[in-house]
């Protein structure tokens, strides 16, 4: 059964990885037409819609790195090995994938007010907050399973001794 659930969650990971990459080919196919119609200081003040999308794929990058040892973490735990060795830097590398999603979201953060003051919509300043805080939760969540897998390695390695 545990094994199943890995799989499950490896196929997710996997379908999250193509969906992204899919996303992020329609955002350059949208900035490409952009550029093509004349990208302009202005035409970024008025359709501030590009600075987001830039932003977006800004934390593409990152977002698939992490996914990536994600994808690497499962690999491990499904052949049932505690390789100390391989998990820790890839939990220490997602961390600071989120990390740096988190300061490309507080980048964008100016310009979802200024969004949220042209259209007179006050609900985008906590989502901004929002967007900011989620990578913030996820690195921590990752330190804490990354503390909770060396515990789990010394108490391992003390009981085959």
């Amino acid at each position: 059964m545990y094994r199943w659930k890995l799989i499950y969650l490896q196929a997710i990971v996997i379908t999250s990885i193509i969906s992204l990459c899919g996303l992020a080919g329609i955002a350059i196919s949208v900035l490409a037409t952009g550029i093509q119609s004349g990208f302009t200081f202005d035409l970024l003040t008025d359709k501030p819609g590009y600075l987001i999308l830039f932003a977006g794929l800004l934390a593409w990058i990152p977002t698939t790195i992490a996914l990536l040892h994600g994808l690497k973490i499962i690999r491990v735990l499904k052949n049932n090995a505690l390789a100390h060795t391989v998990l820790v830097p890839s939990f220490q590398i997602i961390q600071r994938c989120f990390n740096v999603i988190s300061i490309i979201t507080i980048g964008l953060f100016p310009v979802l007010f200024v969004i949220a003051d042209q259209d007179d919509a006050p609900g985008i300043v906590p989502l901004a907050f929002v967007l900011i805080l989620i990578p913030v939760t996820l690195s921590a969540v990752s330190s804490v399973l990354q503390t909770l897998l060396k515990k789990y390695q010394t108490t391992f390695q003390k009981e085959q001794d």
